[in-house]
């Protein structure tokens, strides 16, 4: 499919943006709505070849659900072409792996590094999901890793953006979810802001910050379109680290106390993960049987 790229993507106050990034969510508008790969025929068409993970679930979830749902089986294009009634909850996990839906991630992200303050510098490790929910549908309240712009193509949701009381709440959320815990909170943190996202709305939600949503009485189409700083990456290193660290019953500090125990430690972590990176092919060729002689 061909597929145009010319036009401004965003529309939002970019000193505004700047001034919010990192810190709260933030609306915006987007110009996206009838893009030809965003519509429901162009979704199940791709969606049984596509090379990723398709995460389905059904709908009607509380807005607290600590440990996830089931997931649904069948042919994913049926889910799509069934949204309407089906009452599903579904998404397409790096959905930019396909090379049209990947173009489409750097239009945007190319644009919105123009709004990000200068300190910020790139995005890194770009990423793109696709959410499709039933009537009424619930997400339960998580946090993501990710900066995320969430542009509603289809329907009517409400995003709620439930910042932590405290950076001790905070703290105590992403140490147990760098131990091994789910990304959906066992209570709502707080009462928030809601955005209410109508097709051509869109809003920013700073990483590892809560937030839940509950979908409007029709199928909704969402593109979520995210992106690491290098701030935000070097904090996931240090809290990777520091799990690491506690599993040795230390008490390491978190990320933002020390900027020289930041470094020091997201080095250490990006020399631990090339190490890995190395040693597996020498693993897997040591592994191989002695008469195994494929290349």
């Amino acid at each position: 499919m061909e597929v145009a790229t010319e036009g401004r993507v965003f529309e939002l106050d970019a000193s505004s943006f700047a001034d919010a990034f990192g810190k709260r969510p933030f609306g915006v508008g987007h110009n996206l709505v009838g893009h030809p790969l965003l519509t429901l025929d162009a979704i199940a068409d791709m969606a049984d070849a596509f090379p990723g993970r398709i995460e389905r679930h059904q709908g009607d979830l509380p807005s607290v659900a600590p440990g996830g749902a089931p997931e649904l089986e069948g042919l994913p294009s049926e889910t799509v072409r069934g949204i309407e009634d089906n009452g599903c909850w579904m998404v397409f996990w790096y959905i930019d792996q396909v090379p049209e839906y990947g173009a489409l991630l750097d239009r945007c992200l190319d644009e919105a590094e123009s709004y990000l303050p200068p300190e910020v510098g790139k995005t890194d490790q770009r990423e793109e999901f696709l959410f499709l929910s039933a009537p009424n549908a619930v997400t339960p309240v998580h946090f993501d890793p990710e900066h995320n712009f969430l542009l509603q193509i289809k329907g009517m949701k409400e995003m709620n953006v439930c910042p932590f009381p405290s950076r001790e709440h905070e703290l105590e959320e992403l140490e147990r979810y760098f131990d091994g815990g789910d990304r959906n909170l066992e209570a709502m943190p707080s009462d928030g802001e809601t955005f209410r996202l109508e097709p051509g709305n869109g809003v920013y939600v700073p990483s590892f910050m809560p937030h839940w949503v509950r979908n409007g009485p029709e199928a909704s189409v969402s593109l979520s379109i995210t992106f690491r700083s290098e701030a935000s990456r070097r904090a996931e290193r240090v809290h990777r680290i520091n799990s690491r660290l506690r599993q040795l019953r230390l008490s390491p500090r978190p990320p933002g106390v020390s900027a020289i125990r930041d470094r020091t430690k997201e080095s250490a972590w990006v020399a631990v993960t090339s190490t890995r990176r190395r040693i597996s092919p020498l693993k897997r060729a040591l592994g191989r049987a002695p008469n195994d002689r494929s290349s």
